[in-house]
């Protein structure tokens, strides 16, 4: 059996802060009278915060200086908002996968200041690679940021298992020739059904991955 890599999406999956996201968004659209649903924007997720400003602002009726006030806005709130959470047993998952020297990165829309900061406090030397929405010219949900991924494990991209949580990063990561665990973290079984896999939990995310190794 060929080494495996696993690429990690970030929100949502390494850290569980996409409530805190969608909170901040709130409050900086509210600001320009403009009501958004959790749905609405769980399901653009991975994108990068410059094009989700704009789908939504623009979906709701707002001018571009307009929406890149709210995008400027919800990066503030989200300062405010911010704090560090984990999923349940998401921890003990990466701690077995190091055990077994499998060879892990993230695979982000999020930015490298914040991430690459999370990452450096939070987490021992447990990835090897972080590519973000900074790091490529096209991100998900085309291949390249998945592709750059693989790379940098020194994984071929057929040998990659991707952790997901969000279509966008399905999609890339089906597209680049991975293997896809979705996990329902913040989406139902039925937005993720393009993956591979759908987990219900991490528990269940590591069983998979030991299925596949």
């Amino acid at each position: 059996m060929r080494k495996k890599g696993i690429l990690f999406d970030f929100d949502g999956v390494t850290v569980k802060s996409m409530e805190q996201h969608f909170e901040a968004w709130q409050e900086a659209f509210a600001e320009k009278g403009v009501e958004i649903s959790k749905d609405e924007f769980f399901i653009l997720e991975g994108q990068g915060i410059k094009k989700v400003a704009h789908i939504l602002g623009e979906h709701h009726g707002l001018d571009k200086e307009a929406i890149m006030e709210v995008m400027d806005r919800k990066v503030n709130y989200y300062n405010q908002f911010m704090t560090i959470e984990f999923y349940e047993y998401f921890n003990e998952m990466l701690k077995s996968f190091k055990e077994k020297e499998l060879p892990m990165g993230v695979v982000t829309g999020g930015s490298r200041s914040r991430v690459q900061k999370i990452i450096e406090e939070y987490f021992n030397n447990d990835f090897t690679c972080l590519v973000t929405v900074d790091d490529v010219k096209r991100g998900k949900p085309f291949p390249d940021p998945f592709l750059r991924g693989a790379e940098m494990l020194g994984i071929p991209a057929q040998d990659c298992i991707v952790i997901e949580n969000a279509p966008m990063g399905i999609e890339g990561a089906v597209k680049a020739g991975m293997t896809v665990i979705a996990v329902t973290t913040t989406l139902t079984a039925k937005d993720l059904h393009q993956a591979n896999y759908i987990a219900a939990d991490f528990k269940e995310v590591e069983r998979i991955v030991y299925s596949l190794i």
